[in-house]
């Protein structure tokens, strides 16, 4: 009995932390370049025995185990921005963060910083194959090609650095967008096989709809542990009254 207790509330917990992985990929569906999580759940074992030398196990509930990425692409939505890019197929953007470190990301959102260098809306420099991306200080007409290649008035000055990270479970979230690659992973390598859409936004890939059917779904399983929980509360008490 105290086994199934555990086996609800245990249940009711990793429900509630289910719950803010659904809110936080809800919170996100506006965010360009946005990956949504998914919950990795487990289970736990509580005791075994051998009866009749055949091993048994008993469960008593479950927990969520990690938090997944999907990095499956998103819809590409025009918008008519000079500085707006996606990569169509695999890759990412490489940002120098203002920490110095370098992350990668989907959102290819970027503007002009007041030195006349290609930014995100963080202030992050974006990287190309030599380094931050310089634009003359007179640069008027800025345009980027499928390539990754940036023409200022007519000449090219540069080209945007894609990379290909060869196991994607080694980017660590470092919120919004953006991921850095977690300790002692291998260095991603540079892609020549990209192609860039041109002011487009790659929108954030998840789907209103399933979210909110796991929204429902999680909270029915909330309240079946609730009712668990409280069905062998009630019995407990009236043991206890009975044994009094």
């Amino acid at each position: 009995m105290i086994v199934g207790l555990y086996t609800g509330a245990s249940s009711m917990v990793s429900q509630g932390d289910y719950q803010a992985v659904i809110a936080r990929n809800l919170a996100n569906i506006n965010t360009a370049g946005y990956k949504k999580n998914v919950a990795v759940f487990q289970s736990f074992i509580s005791s075994t025995s051998n009866q009749d030398q055949t091993n048994t196990t008993t469960s008593t509930g479950s927990s969520l185990g990690t938090i997944a990425t999907d990095f499956s692409q998103g819809m590409l939505e025009y918008t008519g921005n000079d500085l707006d890019i996606s990569i169509k197929g695999e890759g990412f953007f490489t940002v120098k963060a203002n920490d110095g470190s370098v992350l990668y990301t989907r959102k290819g959102q970027f503007m002009l910083s007041r030195d006349m260098k290609i930014v995100t809306p963080e202030g992050w420099y974006l990287l190309g194959a030599g380094g931050e991306i310089q634009l003359p200080q007179n640069a008027k007409n800025i345009a980027i090609k499928g390539n990754g290649s940036i023409v200022a008035d007519g000449q090219e000055i540069g080209n945007i650095r894609i990379v290909n990270v060869s196991k994607l479970s080694t980017l660590e979230s470092v919120g919004g967008s953006a991921y850095k690659l977690s300790d002692n992973a291998p260095q991603p390598e540079d892609s020549t096989d990209f192609e860039i859409a041109s002011r487009y936004l790659e929108k954030s890939n998840v789907n209103a709809v399933d979210e909110m059917v796991n929204m429902i779904a999680n909270m029915r399983g909330f309240q079946v542990g609730h009712k668990v929980t409280d069905s062998i509360d009630e019995t407990l008490k009236k043991l206890i009254q009975l044994a009094t």
